[in-house]
């Protein structure tokens, strides 16, 4: 079982996400009516979908509040997810961008998305995460719009949705904040006194030590780590999945796993063959074969124009991201 796990920027706050570029449609299915559960803050809104006809695969969803006690001028997330099992008589499922569900007094300031794939024998169970984030301005009671999702076969023009109902959220009073201090003048008097007995006590302590030689201290240099950078990286090719250039986005993601490995371990971008069997002795051979996998499918993508699914374009990232993120790799040559 492997999960796939891919974080993707929606949008800024504010705005609405727009529908990517898909081929021409083949079939056309109609829309199902998704039925909805009231909820109570902090807790669950499970939405029952009407069985969609065709190919289309049922979703499920589920809302939350986190954390479940808000605060006004602490941030909170909104998490709506979206399951589903996919069989070989279901198709493959894209989605259309969400817009960020508005409330009064809560000012949304982004969203992204997570997705996880659970293989058993004959069907796949597909998680996906979507979290908007929100920063409530004051205190009182709010309602965050309905959250409307919607998806289709690959391929087609008609799309299913199904909705998250209005959400009610409270927010409590402002909590203390040692910044609020800035603006009490009895604090700021407290604090001058402190910060002169400060400075009295550290010319003390400087004549005192004058008689002895103080040792010379390096600056401590902050280094990014190989993982950090790669990570980095990674989040910049995912941008060309976004934008539709798959062939593109191969090849960041090859530029991300052969600079990670020349810089981590030392190790020298080498045939297909040679670097499979070196990461899958090293580490375990459910990476080698991801690996194995993943560049077979990228030259596909790259010289035979082969348009890759949605389930490929996360087994590639995932098959990078685990790589990056093993951190007992150890590979013959490439030292720890």
């Amino acid at each position: 079982m492997f999960k796939k796990l891919g974080a993707v920027i929606l949008m800024a706050a504010g705005l609405t996400a727009s529908g990517q570029t898909l081929p021409p449609p083949q079939l056309h299915l109609p829309q199902p009516a998704p039925g909805a559960t009231a909820t109570l803050p902090g807790s669950t809104a499970n939405v029952a979908q009407q069985a969609p006809t065709g190919n289309y695969p049922a979703v499920k969803l589920s809302a939350r509040i986190d954390p479940l006690r808000i605060y006004s001028g602490e941030f909170f997330n909104y998490l709506v997810e979206l399951t589903w099992e996919k069989t070989k008589s279901t198709c493959e499922v894209e989605f259309k961008l969400p817009e960020v569900p508005k409330a009064e007094n809560v000012k949304a300031t982004g969203s992204e998305f997570e997705s996880e794939n659970a293989v058993k024998a004959e069907t796949e169970q597909v998680k996906r995460v979507y979290k908007f984030n929100y920063y409530p301005e004051k205190a009182g009671k709010a309602t965050l719009a309905q959250a409307d999702f919607e998806y289709r076969c690959r391929g087609t023009e008609a799309y299913v949705k199904v909705s998250a109902p209005p959400f009610p959220v409270e927010v409590q009073p402002k909590r203390f904040q040692f910044a609020d201090l800035k603006g009490n003048k009895n604090f700021q008097i407290a604090m001058a006194a402190v910060l002169l007995a400060a400075i009295l006590s550290t010319v003390v302590l400087f004549l005192r030590g004058r008689k002895y030689k103080k040792a010379e201290q390096k600056p401590v240099e902050i280094v990014q780590t190989a993982e950090d950078r790669a990570l980095d990286m990674l989040k910049s090719a995912d941008q060309y999945r976004i934008a539709g250039r798959y062939p593109d986005y191969f090849l960041g993601l090859e530029r991300v796993l052969r600079t990670f490995l020349e810089e981590k371990y030392s190790l020298r971008w080498s045939a297909r063959e040679r670097l499979v069997e070196e990461i899958a002795s090293a580490t375990m051979p459910d990476l080698g074969a991801g690996i194995d996998h993943f560049l077979i499918l990228s030259d596909r993508v790259k010289f035979a124009g082969q348009e890759p699914s949605s389930s490929e374009l996360d087994s590639a990232y995932q098959a990078v991201r685990r790589i990056i993120d093993y951190k007992k790799l150890e590979i013959a040559g490439g030292g720890k």
